[in-house]
């Protein structure tokens, strides 16, 4: 496939600017000249006119775009942008993964054109369709290692040359099988290929893949399930933390439009990410009116809330501890007529204790991420998640299915995008046991010792007080009342069972021990390995008593006891355990993961699923939304520590390490990304960044500072709610969304830059494209970068702006030679006397680059950290100055140990224009 994003060859065309001066009168801006100027006809008719007219520009033939089907078309009401997406067609056939976005502006202009175009379709088609849609799902469901389908059946089959096909569940998914014909390109040239979607029913997997109609063989798959992966964890970086702030920005999440349907929610509100940030606070009324006119209970769009449980228009939150993809039995918290959401919190105790709180809590969070984004272009339109669209275009059906402390597996969480508008996505939030503090429970028996107890997910949790005085009573297997002594104790007791589950289920033994009056269990495990976790199937009423397993040697001795008389103890918190802790409680990976269906939707237009690729940015866009959405300048700055996730490990703050291979920061000490640190073996230590965690966080990290650079021009906003023009953050938030619309399917991180630089052209007439390209440059993502295909190892860093955001100091062109250590005066000359508050943050710098290529370098090799940028200094007490005439002096002291070395000097003014020039250091 060619894989383009045509933007950065019309910026060539621009006029550079004067050498030496940078434009005053008005804003400093590179407005990416539109591929094309205004166009008369359908946003429709002009896209794929333009592709047809420029087939070569983009690496095809004409016979290659003579089928172009439209997959999907809408337009963003805030910019008048109709992003139209194309599907490349063969004999009547779509081309799987071949698609153009073209971007239309308001008055016809083609505005950008991303495009995944496979080149030759005429050339090597092969395959023939021996295969049914039956035969497909049998042949996947063996590549994929599942299964065997149990008797699947044709529920739907439409006519036509894909023949789509609706598929049973087959006992391998949980949804039904959707199944097409199409073409699959290989190095061979296009397969004939069934491609369908399985919802893994004994996995979090969304599986896509693409089958061969002939051979059955496995061509293609991919998995629209994102996890969170929590596997790298950032090096200890505690002493760059800044001191943390205690007041937050209590205007963050609040709408100036609420729904007043009385609802309230005992929640960790924003900008507080989690309970380190302080604690829970009641919100009245927060549904957006524009976002969720009939309030965030409402499924019909009449008056009146259809649910009062935490069930609305845009996602149903419920507990699915059991890991079936169905809500735990009376698992949604119920507000009552009143709408009013205060379960108790303690948060001394385990996640178990408060679960109603916690799926409160995410319920709250994923409304709050539908209705702040909606603002901001995701729209029914474009592919939100909603229940009814309110005949505001889009399809319909799509609410989250938000399942709080799911069981399918722990410190992790997951978000499932099917690619058709009006299929459901499923977010998975997991519990994080903390077990690097060992065993989150105790059996103590009183006179014999105490004992290290696993956890159940289907009980609540043992307390911090635990059950002391409790006499001990063994059952056996504990499977049914016979299995206990014909005489109980009167009082306070607690069952002690076999292991295994062959008898009966962990839930059923609880259930028993629950009748018969014990006030927990203990399953004693029945082999030498590490007791379980005890799990259940929650279709029934929950038990109310804990359950905790210990070792099989530790069990022993406790039966041992038991049988030598009668002893009492208790089942309790672990005293050296800081207690489960429950990603339902962390905004941040809430947001992350909802992020990931925002970049899915968003990319390549609803209906299709297409970030593919080593430098797919996913990752990145979901850990931007969440540290830009709660950012919040009493917590955070700009060069200081930014974490991911920090609660969930069991930090302290955000100011934590985090999650990602480093934290996040516009000091590039603290996070040295830069753009060819993607490459194998490019990060610190010669290590290689992971695909896509990894290198996604190198996306965020640019947008972080991006976004710091846009706050450091336009202010801060806080209100998320409030419109883009209103702040930085805002601003950068309207970008990001407004990119990922243009970008194009396969993107890479040049694709994703020159999306964002088109959306500010688009939005703003190229206002910031200088800003824009100085954050860019500082991170390798210059305008000379090279991205390649999405390979990891093909791509070239460049740290260059764009030429209309730079001028020449005076009488400093060319290398200048200086000895080191002396002083260098640097004058620039602006249209008038601007005063001396005119430089952005960290401006001057200067960087090592060779002396004969110009290019920054690495005297170390080609692994991270890059040579950093160093911020430049005055002689003495010297600083900048200014004539009446505009004329600026900085005098710039250079360091002696730079002798026999080359650097580049850049000076970046406020609007993001740059002067740059190179010196040659002698000594």
């Amino acid at each position: 496939m060619v894989l383009t994003t045509t933007l950065v060859a019309s910026l060539t065309t621009l006029a550079a600017n004067p050498a030496s001066a940078a434009p005053e009168e008005a804003p400093a801006r590179s407005n990416p000249l539109f591929l094309t100027g205004p166009n008369a006809g359908a946003a429709e008719d002009i896209a794929i006119r333009y592709l047809r007219g420029n087939a070569a520009a983009h690496g095809v033939n004409a016979a290659d775009l003579s089928d172009l089907s439209i997959l999907s078309s809408y337009t963003s009401r805030h910019n008048g942008v109709t992003h139209v997406n194309l599907a490349q067609r063969h004999q009547n056939l779509e081309v799987f993964g071949a698609v153009a976005t073209v971007n239309i502006a308001k008055d016809g202009s083609v505005i950008l054109v991303g495009e995944t175009l496979v080149t030759d379709l005429a050339k090597g088609t092969s395959g023939t369709a021996d295969l049914n849609a039956v035969d497909a799902v049998e042949a996947a469901a063996d590549a994929l290692d599942l299964a065997a389908p149990k008797s699947p059946k044709v529920l739907s089959r439409a006519g036509g040359a894909a023949q789509k096909t609706v598929v049973s569940e087959s006992g391998i998914s949980d949804e039904p099988i959707p199944a097409k014909l199409g073409w699959q390109p290989t190095e061979d040239g296009l397969r004939l290929a069934w491609q369908l979607v399985i919802d893994d029913s004994s996995d979090s997997h969304l599986w896509n893949a693409t089958i061969d109609a002939e051979t059955g063989e496995l061509l293609d798959v991919d998995d629209w399930t994102t996890q969170h992966e929590a596997h790298e964890v950032a090096d200890n970086l505690d002493a760059l933390a800044p001191g943390r702030a205690t007041t937050l920005n209590t205007a963050a999440f609040h709408t100036h439009e609420p729904v007043q349907d009385g609802s309230s929610y005992n929640v960790y509100a924003g900008p507080a990410e989690s309970p380190n940030d302080g604690p829970r606070t009641v919100v009245t009324n927060p549904a957006d009116r524009v976002a969720s006119p009939y309030g965030w209970h409402d499924t019909d769009g009449a008056p009146g809330a259809e649910f009062t449980t935490t069930q609305g228009n845009n996602v149903h939150a419920y507990q699915d501890t059991d890991s079936n993809n169905a809500p735990d039995f009376g698992s949604s918290p119920d507000g009552g007529p009143s709408l009013t959401f205060d379960n108790p919190v303690d948060l001394n105790e385990h996640a178990q204790s408060y679960r109603d709180a916690a799926t409160a809590n995410l319920f709250y969070w994923n409304n709050i991420i539908h209705d702040v984004t909606y603002r901001y272009g995701f729209d029914e339109a474009s592919g939100n998640f909603q229940m009814n669209n309110y005949g505001r275009g889009g399809v319909g059906g799509d609410y989250v299915r938000a399942e709080a402390a799911d069981g399918n597996g722990t410190n992790n969480a997951n978000f499932s995008t099917p690619a058709a508008d009006g299929g459901a996505p499923r977010m998975q939030m997991f519990l994080w046991p903390g077990n690097q503090f060992g065993a989150q429970n105790q059996v103590v028996v009183d006179g014999v010792g105490s004992f290290d107890a696993t956890w159940s997910r289907f009980s609540p949790a043992p307390s911090v007080a635990g059950l002391p005085g409790h006499r001990f009573v063994y059952a056996g297997t504990g499977c049914n009342t016979a299995a206990y002594p014909a005489t109980l104790p009167g009082g306070n007791w607690i069952a002690v069972v076999d292991g295994g589950t062959a008898a009966c289920t962990y839930l059923l033994r609880t259930q028993v021990a629950q009748s018969l009056g014990a006030k927990a269990v203990v399953v004693a495990h029945n082999a030498t390995s590490a007791a379980p976790v005890l799990t259940g199937a929650m279709t029934t009423a929950p038990v109310a008593i804990p359950a905790v397993a210990v070792s099989q040697a530790d069990g022993n001795a406790i039966k041992a006891a038991i049988a030598a008389g009668d002893v009492t103890g208790s089942v309790r918190k672990h005293p050296s355990h800081p207690g489960i802790r429950d990603g339902d409680f962390d905004a941040g990976i809430i947001i992350h993961e909802y992020g990931h269906g925002i970049s899915n939707r968003l990319t390549g237009g609803p209906g299709v699923n297409c970030l593919s690729g080593n430098e797919q940015m996913g990752e990145g866009w979901s850990d931007y939304f969440a540290v830009t959405m709660l950012l919040d300048p009493a917590l955070d700055t700009a060069d200081g520590v930014r974490g991911m996730g920090p609660y969930a490990l069991f930090q302290e703050d955000r100011s934590g390490a985090g999650i990602r291979p480093r934290p996040y920061s516009r000091n590039m000490d603290i996070q040295p990304f830069t753009y060819d640190s993607i490459k194998t073996g490019g990060w610190l230590n010669g290590t290689s960044l992971a695909a896509p965690h990894g290198i996604g966080h190198g996306w965020a990290a640019v947008l972080w500072d991006m976004t710091w650079d846009l706050i450091d021009r336009h202010g801060f906003n806080p209100n998320v709610y409030d419109a883009w023009n209103t702040g930085g953050n805002n601003l950068s938030l309207q970008l990001v969304m407004d990119g990922l619309k243009m970008q194009g399917c396969g993107p890479g991180l040049v694709a994703g830059r020159n999306g964002i630089i088109a959306a500010d052209a688009a939005l703003t007439g190229g206002e910031n494209a200088c800003t824009l390209w100085a954050s860019f440059a500082r991170r390798g993502l210059g305008y000379s970068a090279v991205q390649g295909t999405t390979n990891r190892d093909d791509n070239t860093e460049a740290f260059d702006t764009h030429p209309s955001c730079r001028g020449d100091f005076l009488n400093r062109t060319g290398m200048n030679t200086l000895d080191a250590g002396d002083a260098a005066p640097m004058q620039f000359q602006l249209a008038s006397n601007r005063g001396l508050d005119i430089l952005a943050s960290n401006s001057p710098y200067s960087r090592l680059v060779d002396c004969d290529t110009l290019q920054t370098v690495n005297p170390s090799g080609p692994i991270t950290p890059r040579p950093t940028p160093v911020k430049a200094v005055n002689p003495g007490n010297s600083k900048m100055s200014v004539n009446a005439k505009g004329r600026y002096n900085y005098v710039w002291k250079t360091d002696p140990a730079w002798a026999g070395t080359c650097r580049e000097f850049v000076l970046t003014l406020d609007n993001g224009f740059q002067y740059r020039t190179y010196f040659k250091f002698i000594g």
